[in-house]
């Protein structure tokens, strides 16, 4: 019988959170660090044990049911997606256990689905549409996992959604730097210019930047890139650099503690700015567009706005910024 625990009850068995990490604690006492991040400590606990870890005190749900799929595929599979994209994931896991979890995987029908999305549709429609979309790749899964022969998702209509178009206008966007601070005008111009994500910028560390340029390796798609140096990724990396920090900051963009900043702040000190410029007439945008601005840009200049995005197919390019695409008009007189 193994010791009994002082601390981390909330953790399953052998597995131990010591100095911010996760650690498994093997019969000979022998510490395997897991990782800092629970959901990832999580998923390699399971590679060891061989099943799905459960926090003390929690139900386990029986086997074949929804809710046992569903945490079988937040432990194996979603850690492995982009940290946006597996926080997501997690709100939308506990949105379809609290609706699906009773029942049995073999039970779902695709007039399940549907009645889904118009319940949940009523107040949430695209949410609804996000979810399925779990439910379908969590399928997918059980498919392989020997569950089920068929994705009862496939087939039931969505609801439709509308492509952003928001287009921001060179006058918007410096109108905008001109009341931001420092920081958040210098995050912008590093967007627009590279037209990377917000996590990658916020995670990109001062050794990827080197005397070739900028080495990236995009979180979402796996992309590796260089960017080259040009006058202006010069200028806004200088910028950067020369923005309060302390002496041994790791990142470009870094904390008073050295600390890159989480996406929690940084949407906090954007909103701030939106709401001022909305205050003063403007309308407002998300950070998310000015990535959209910087690959309509390059197209309409005769660039690559395939490498730049960093997408696999131009496909995905074009569908990512054909709704914000204009045509200069003359009039008559």
């Amino acid at each position: 019988m193994g010791r009994r625990r002082k601390n981390n009850f909330n953790l399953p068995p052998r597995m131990y959170l010591k100095h911010g990490a996760y650690y498994y604690v093997t019969r000979e006492y022998k510490w395997i660090r897991l990782s800092d991040d629970k959901a990832i400590a999580f998923s390699k606990w399971a590679e060891i044990e061989g099943e799905t870890p459960r926090e003390l005190g929690s139900e386990k749900p029986p086997a074949g049911s929804m809710a046992a799929l569903i945490d079988k595929y937040m432990v194996e599979v979603a850690p492995k997606k982009a940290k946006s994209t597996y926080t997501g994931n997690l709100l939308e896991a506990k949105n379809l256990k609290d609706v699906f979890g009773k029942m049995l995987v073999l039970e779902i029908r695709p007039m399940h689905i549907a009645k889904y999305l118009d319940l949940r549709g009523i107040k949430a429609p695209i949410r609804a549409n996000r979810e399925v979309s779990l439910l379908s790749h969590i399928f997918s899964y059980a498919m392989r996992w020997g569950q089920l022969d068929r994705n009862p998702c496939l087939g039931v209509a969505k609801h439709p959604e509308k492509g952003r178009d928001r287009y921001i206008t060179d006058h918007e966007f410096e109108s905008v730097k001109n009341i931001a601070s420092d920081l958040i005008a210098t995050v912008m111009d590093f967007a627009y210019i590279t037209a990377l994500r917000k996590g990658d910028i916020l995670n990109l560390r001062l050794e990827q930047i080197t005397d070739e340029g900028i080495w990236i390796k995009q979180s979402k798609t796996g992309s590796k890139q260089l960017y080259e140096w040009t006058d202006g990724l010069n200028d806004v990396v200088t910028r950067a650099k020369a923005l309060k920090r302390p002496i041994r900051g790791l990142y470009l963009f870094c904390t008073r503690q050295g600390q890159p900043y989480s996406d929690t702040g940084i949407k906090a000190m954007w909103n701030r700015v939106q709401i001022k410029w909305a205050e003063s007439g403007g309308q407002r945008f998300t950070f998310h567009d000015i990535r959209a601005k910087a690959l309509t840009d390059a197209k309409s200049l005769g660039m690559d706005a395939q490498s730049l995005a960093g997408h696999s197919t131009s496909a995905m390019t074009d569908h990512y910024i054909k709704n914000k695409e204009y045509k200069r008009v003359k009039p008559i007189f």
